[in-house]
């Protein structure tokens, strides 16, 4: 009895071992892009970075995506969990965080931060509004205070993101839980409403390509 004790024991030890207080956060995205259903959920803790995107529309649906930023190697992993035929691999894509550019931010050193001291609970978190200004917009958004991890270093893996643009700029902990981006008129251009936060522990494994996944060919 006291052996099995201790292996139980052991194994809880190595389980917890590899696992970080991290958050799970649900949004519904709304575009201009008319009569699309976008959802992304974030896997944030301070050991590593996953989301997920599921996309629909009259023509996709029910299309997942999972990325992954792998700070040690410097690329962001992208993978389907669509269905292949019998016989085909599965496959996941790698691209350099160096090729990753901005579409939409072209310059983050142009990005004026506000920390506003105003707070709000959102899902039983407390987050404070900041406001992010480019030349063209403004994003207020609305991040964690009471659980901060370093989510702004990954920016430079979805540098379309003016929330994690801003948080990268003033390196601002925490996570963001809702945002909405207008142009200089008032126009909104996109809004990120929040569905739902856990505080949970995540793995490292949460941040890995499934192992049933095989590397997709380089193109020459």
């Amino acid at each position: 009895m006291k052996k099995i004790s201790a292996i139980v024991l052991l194994i809880s030890f190595a389980v917890n071992a590899f696992a970080g207080k991290g958050i799970v956060v649900e949004q519904k995205l709304v575009t201009e892009h008319s009569g699309a259903s976008i959802g992304v959920t974030w896997y944030v803790s301070d050991n590593g970075c996953k989301m997920k995107l599921t996309f629909g529309d009259d023509k996709v649906k029910n299309s997942t995506t999972y990325f992954i930023p792998n700070t040690q190697t410097g690329s962001l992993y992208m993978y389907n969990d669509a269905a292949v035929p019998a016989g085909v691999n599965k496959t996941y894509y790698s691209t350099p965080v160096s090729s990753i550019t901005a579409d939409k931010i072209k310059d983050g050193s142009s990005l004026t931060v506000t920390k506003t001291g105003e707070t709000k609970e959102i899902g039983g978190f407390t987050c404070e509004k900041i406001i992010i200004t480019t030349t063209t917009t403004e994003t207020e958004t609305w991040v964690t205070k009471d659980f901060k991890p370093d989510f702004y270093k990954y920016y430079a893996y979805f540098r379309n993101s003016y929330e994690l643009a801003g948080l990268s700029q003033e390196k601002i902990k925490g996570v963001p839980l809702q945002s909405v981006t207008k142009d200089l008129s008032g126009k909104v251009i996109s809004q990120t409403n929040f569905v739902s936060a856990t505080k949970t522990d995540l793995k490292e494994t949460e941040f890995t390509v499934p192992s049933d996944y095989v590397a997709a060919p380089q193109k020459n």
